[in-house]
């Protein structure tokens, strides 16, 4: 006799799967936005990606980075980064540098604007005691902090480097904070969105 399938289990798949799509379908991570600026009668295009760190040495949790494509009336054109990055509270400051990897070749970006800022926040731990009715109830055990360090980084990418990033084979970004060496690397689907970005004019 075969076995039928549980339907509860094709259910609870068929609940994920359809949280999962719903997620990428809201997700404003890997998508080109526009929009016109009438203060300054130009065009924008945004993108917006992030990266999760899992390497352990390293003292980065995840990395997003926006970057913001402007066409002037002029049809001259400026792109401008906004990156930020999770650190570990223990880390020491992150230098006040960003270098984009290129096919191997370190182009040093002008930073105009760095921001830090320290934060931390406390949780609850909770566990289950019986009483002497043998019901169950939540008690607080103890509290967990979590320290973290946020960098936010500005600077103009010139537009000749975006256009090897554009013919590029490899990107990557690198930071340092003390010893560490702290390297992004975009996932290839956010390089794509990259390139769409530097190609879209319309």
């Amino acid at each position: 006799m075969k076995n039928l399938p549980d339907k509860s289990c094709a259910c609870g798949i068929a609940g994920l799967m359809l949280i999962y799509f719903t997620f990428q379908s809201c997700s404003t991570f890997n998508r080109v936005y526009s929009e016109n600026d009438i203060v300054y009668s130009s065009k924008r295009f945004e993108l917006k990606y992030y990266v999760k760190d899992r390497d352990r040495r390293s003292p980065l949790y995840y990395f997003t980075q926006s970057i913001i494509k402007e066409i002037n009336p002029q049809d001259e054109i400026s792109y401008y980064a906004y990156d930020v990055l999770s650190l570990s509270g223990s880390s020491c400051k992150l230098d006040e540098k960003v270098f984009l990897l290129i096919d191997n070749e370190a182009y040093p970006m002008a930073v105009d604007k760095i921001e830090l800022e320290n934060v931390r926040s406390i949780s609850e731990n909770t566990g289950n005691i019986s009483t002497s009715d043998s019901t169950s109830v939540s008690v607080v055990t103890g509290y967990s902090e979590d320290n973290r360090k946020i960098a936010r980084f500005r600077y103009k990418i010139p537009a000749a480097t975006m256009a090897k990033i554009k013919e590029s084979d490899k990107f990557l970004l690198r930071y340092y904070s003390g010893p560490s060496m702290i390297t992004v690397k975009p996932k290839n689907k956010s390089i794509r969105m990259i390139k769409q970005l530097i190609n879209t004019t319309i």
